[in-house]
């Protein structure tokens, strides 16, 4: 993509001006069609075994409309969901990161269109990977990408978070991810070669969140973590959404489900310690690690339709700034179709798409799912752990998106 479709990107951001606060949508959800439609959903997928449990909570202006679970704790536990039970969120972790470096924006700590290397020197002199004549990236004999010819472009801030900054994932040799902090993976990072030359692509990267959110730590002067709790979640009353759970929080854990080679029903065994795959609970990988629960999750969803505040009225972020959050940074030389990157989350712009033009929002790797769709005022959010059936193209996501847009009342008879 040619280096001024990207600057014009940025000044569509920039130009952004802020929205009123979303009115109260006058094409209604009825709650009794809503919970028929996602019950049945919800009950043929436990029964086929694509999911074990889950937990569904929908808000419309402001107000919950829906609030159920569905199933088991885990194969092995048979304790229903009740509620209150931490999911490990995996991708949706990546929201809450680019929010973080928008509210630094916000109080004028940095500019996210600023070059990466004003606050991480360390990423100033970057060399972009070699490909092969497929156009594969090459790769050493310990998997690793082999370094090319020096990068030209400077890494923006704001393609940490929108996947164009060429930073890729953190994948050293052998097991030392085991023993892996978020400054180590950051460190990591800026000794490997990008995968493309900034702003000229786009290729899915949990590895820049990582870089995003050690500038947040740098602005801030606190660990990701505590800045986190700091300015999201204690503002929010996101009580159970952290990196490290809490011994009780642990204990609300739901399993991860999957199947054995015969197709039966069973719970898949995680590394003790570990939110994420086998990163260690002290890395807060700021694209994967988080867990939290649907009740705390629904609150950060709900705060986009409340122009960047809490239900009580504290303020995260500014109302013109938050804007910025769902703004598309690529088009259609880099990503064909109506589904673009924005800050942290995929945006539908345009018609064609289940959920309307402007909803944004995004997926586990584990099945958890969440949208917001200013046109209805809806914020929605669905909450499983699958090894499989995870991210955007997860079954009970799709169906979960189905479900709510066809259980709209019907409207009055003028």
């Amino acid at each position: 993509m040619p280096k001024h479709t990207f600057v014009a990107a940025v000044c569509l951001m920039m130009a952004a001006c802020a929205s009123p606060k979303v009115d109260e949508a006058a094409n209604l959800l009825d709650a009794d069609s809503l919970k028929a439609h996602v019950s049945a959903s919800q009950i043929a997928r436990i029964e086929d075994g694509r999911l074990t449990g889950s937990h569904v909570i929908v808000y419309q202006n402001g107000k919950e409309v829906l609030n159920e679970c569905y199933g088991l704790k885990g194969v092995d536990c048979g304790s229903p969901l009740c509620g209150g039970e931490v999911f490990r969120i995996a991708s949706m972790t990546k929201p809450v990161t680019a929010l973080a470096l928008l509210i630094e924006h916000d109080r004028g700590h940095l500019d996210i269109n600023d070059n990466l290397s004003d606050y991480l020197p360390e990423f100033a002199r970057m060399s972009v990977a070699l490909r092969d004549s497929s156009g594969s990236l090459v790769r050493d004999r310990n998997g690793l990408t082999v370094s090319g010819d020096p990068a030209v472009n400077p890494i923006k801030l704001y393609q940490l978070v929108s996947h164009t900054s060429g930073v890729g994932e953190v994948t050293p040799p052998g097991d030392a991810i085991s023993r892996y902090t978020l400054d180590s993976a950051v460190a990591f990072l800026a000794t490997r070669p990008l995968d493309f030359e900034p702003g000229t692509a786009q290729a899915y990267s949990t590895g820049a969140f990582d870089v995003a959110a050690r500038v947040v730590e740098k602005v801030s002067g606190l660990e990701f973590e505590e800045y986190l709790k700091k300015n999201i979640f204690d503002k929010l009353g996101m009580t159970n959404t952290t990196f490290e759970p809490s011994e009780d929080q642990w204990g609300r854990m739901v399993a991860m489900h999957g199947r054995t080679p015969e197709g039966a029903n069973c719970d898949v065994a995680k590394i003790p310690g570990c939110v994420f795959e086998s990163f260690p609970a002290a890395y807060h990988a700021a694209g994967a690690a988080l867990a939290s629960t649907a009740e705390d999750y629904i609150k950060f969803a709900q705060m986009f339709l409340d122009g960047g505040r809490s239900a009580d009225g504290k303020k995260v972020i500014s109302e013109k700034t938050l804007a910025l959050y769902s703004q598309p940074v690529v088009d259609d030389t880099v990503m064909p179709g109506i589904i673009k990157w924005g800050l942290g989350v995929r945006v539908v712009t345009g018609e064609g798409y289940v959920l309307p033009e402007g909803t944004f929002g995004w997926s586990g790797a584990y099945g958890t799912h969440f949208w917001i769709d200013p046109v209805n005022n809806i914020a929605a959010v669905h909450m499983k752990n699958s090894a499989y059936d995870g991210g955007a193209g997860s079954q009970t996501g799709n169906e979960f998106e189905v479900d709510v847009m066809r259980s709209f009342a019907a409207p009055a008879e003028p």
